[in-house]
């Protein structure tokens, strides 16, 4: 791949890292030849590369992946591999280190990222969010990074993180308690929803849905009325994710009668998702979902 890679411009590179991080081969082992990469002279072709190992939480990248947040001299790319090695602390939380597997123990954690590899990326992330020394985009990525999990430590981290006056750091703190979903958070993220800054109002309104806060499903309601654009379409997404009983008779009225096609589209992602988040496939079983489906092709047609 040496010679070949060093023949593309830098926009040849990034088109084709770009098909390879955005697309669905899930059967191709792209690894190698994102490490090829990962040393390139343009930092925006380093920091593709590195996005792209998301999908492969190999023991054996966690060394590069350091080195890289800790040493590249571009801070996109030093960014960009704190981000990636928060898919080492999801799969740390969804291991189940302590299950004794007895005879099967080797066989059944043969995937599974061995313990004081997540350990060592934990203490890593959290050493890099408590030194002053960084950038607060390595800090405020680093509490993205640690959100995965559900540890007094992460909440703590979590909290400073919210309490800062960078406004940039709060939406860090407030993405990470939608990804966190622990329901310590609700109260906080049902308050965000009415920020008077749209960023973080954005923020909350997309965590909801990211946490599944049925808790919040009236105030989401609502905003799909708002006379803003974005937050309309943001809280009509989030409001499909929430599950919330209430949501069906909104998401159907903007799903099939919204003279706006983007909103109408949204929507009716939306009932997918409530339709999968409440439990409701089961209630209205098959028959009454493919019926839904058959009138959004007679809408359509």
């Amino acid at each position: 791949m040496e010679n070949s890679k060093d023949q593309l411009s830098k926009e040849e590179k990034i088109q084709f890292l770009n098909r390879i991080v955005e697309g669905s081969d899930y059967f191709t082992d792209y690894l190698p030849v994102l490490q090829d990469f990962l040393d390139d002279e343009e930092a925006e072709v380093r920091a593709l590369a590195i996005a792209g190992l998301w999908e492969y939480p190999d023991p054996e990248m966690i060394e590069v992946l350091f080195d890289k947040a800790k040493n590249d001299p571009d801070e996109e790319v030093r960014c960009r591999a704190i981000i990636t090695l928060g898919r080492y602390v999801y799969e740390g939380e969804m291991a189940d280190y302590d299950f004794d597997w007895g005879a099967m123990e080797e066989i059944m954690r043969e995937d599974e990222l061995p313990r004081e590899d997540f350990l060592r990326v934990k203490g890593f992330l959290l050493s890099l969010y408590r030194d002053q020394e960084k950038t607060l985009d390595e800090r405020r990525f680093a509490v993205e990074a640690l959100s995965f999990l559900s540890d007094p430590k992460v909440f703590e981290v979590i909290e400073e993180a919210y309490a800062h006056p960078d406004k940039k750091m709060k939406i860090s703190a407030i993405f990470a308690m939608g990804r966190n979903g622990n329901l310590r958070w609700e109260d906080t993220i049902r308050d965000e929803l009415h920020s008077p800054v749209k960023e973080l109002q954005l923020e909350a309104i997309r965590a909801a849905g990211e946490a599944g806060f049925d808790g919040v499903g009236k105030a989401l309601w609502r905003l799909t009325f708002s006379d803003d654009r974005d937050v309309k379409l943001e809280a009509i997404w989030s409001l499909g994710q929430t599950g919330w009983e209430g949501a069906f008779e909104r998401l159907d009225d903007l799903a099939f009668f919204s003279e706006d096609e983007e909103i109408r589209d949204t929507a009716e992602l939306a009932l997918e998702e409530w339709y999968l988040y409440s439990g409701s496939l089961d209630e209205y079983g098959e028959e009454d979902w493919e019926e839904f489906d058959e009138d959004e092709d007679l809408q359509d047609a």
